[in-house]
């Protein structure tokens, strides 16, 4: 499984996990809910959804391995309420919680977490509105919260091929007996199967 598939997984179940004064909430992978043309996710709100953002920085650090430096997004969607105000006040039961809370309950639960991946702690991003609208009659607001970490990749080596392993073995050669000079040295190279 790719370092990000796991980091976003990992992040996906620490937001399940956490003990909220709300319920109702879903939290999930992003599956492309927002281009739905049906608006059948506006159903599904209070929503959390996390993807990943983008890789912003490679650097090789050895001559297999990088440091990659990249973003996850965590978008979180609810109705507006009653008023247009009511989105900044915390709520007790799934249908009254802002949106604004949700966020920062996202925030609360992920910052400088390593969620048991050999990450850097998780750092806090910018927060940008991404919809508010109506969809259905309901006013909706979705607002996405970047998260920021650190994560080694490494590669095979270019020499390696699907069912064998290169095994090197460095040849010393002694040529006069209870000498402890190297008279000569090879290295031999073998696959194993």
């Amino acid at each position: 499984m790719s370092p990000v598939t796991q980091i976003e997984l990992a992040i996906v179940e620490q937001l399940r996990a956490v003990q909220r004064p709300y319920t109702g909430l879903c939290v999930e992978s992003y599956a492309a809910q927002l281009d739905d043309e049906l608006f059948a996710w506006v159903r599904t709100v209070p929503a959390v959804w996390v993807t990943f953002g983008q890789a912003q920085d490679v650097k090789r650090t050895g001559a297999r391995s990088f440091l990659v430096s990249g973003t996850f997004e965590v978008l979180s969607a609810q109705r507006a309420l009653d008023e247009n105000d009511r989105r900044l006040k915390p709520g007790t039961a799934g249908d009254s919680v802002g949106v604004y809370q949700i966020v920062e309950d996202n925030k609360l639960a992920l910052v400088n977490q390593t969620l048991g991946l050999e990450i850097q702690p998780l750092t806090p991003g910018a927060i940008r509105p991404v919809m508010k609208s109506m969809v259905n009659r309901d006013a909706i607001a979705v607002y996405s919260q970047e998260f920021r970490t650190q994560w080694m990749e490494i590669y095979p080596d270019p020499e390696m091929t699907p069912g064998g392993t290169l095994v090197t073995v460095g040849l010393n050669y002694l040529l006069k007996p209870g000498d402890e000079t190297v008279d000569s040295s090879d290295t031999l190279t073998t696959r194993t199967t």
